[in-house]
């Protein structure tokens, strides 16, 4: 199953409407709007990550993966992070790597290969999502996923190199 990446959250006024996920594997990447219901049904399918569903059962940001915020849109053009204490006004999202080389799109849905020093310079910031220091070494959300599976079956080796972008290939 191919995974899709949640971007930014829509509200008006207080409310909550939406959210925007990324699904690299469609046509060449695209973005979906996603009703709170439809976000809801994804994260319990384990299609969309970046978010899980606390003991209430609401929507909350998945930090255990590297999403410790979002971008909220409250209007045209207007983003704003969840995180108060942040500086920035853009968040990235991590889908897909190659070696050293990430590929991320960011909340106004640019694309781009970063280094991994410069994903580590975004950390710091509080600026990336989808990815964790783990030791020095730098896990996307899915590596996590898939450590955690292998151990679960008792294998102690590391995940198989041909499974990128969040899916097999």
């Amino acid at each position: 199953m191919e995974k899709k990446f949640v971007i930014n959250r829509a509200d008006l006024g207080s409310r909550v409407i939406g959210y925007e996920v990324f699904a690299p594997g469609s046509n060449g990447g695209e973005v979906y709007g996603y009703t709170p219901k439809m976000m809801v049904d994804g994260v319990k399918a384990g299609e969309v990550v970046g978010m899980v569903l606390n003991e209430a059962g609401e929507l909350v940001l998945d930090e255990a993966r590297g999403y410790k915020a979002m971008t909220v849109k409250t209007g045209i053009g207007t983003l704003t992070s969840t995180d108060p204490s942040s500086i920035a006004n853009i968040q990235y999202i991590v889908y897909g790597r190659e070696g050293d080389k990430f590929r991320v799109i960011n909340s106004r849905f640019g694309r781009q290969t970063y280094c991994a020093d410069k994903v580590k310079a975004l950390l710091d910031l509080g600026a990336v999502s989808g990815v964790v220091l783990v030791d020095g070494e730098l896990k996307c959300s899915w590596e996590l996923d898939e450590a955690k599976e292998a151990t679960e079956a008792g294998e102690k080796s590391p995940a198989p190199a041909d499974k990128q972008d969040g899916k097999k290939k």
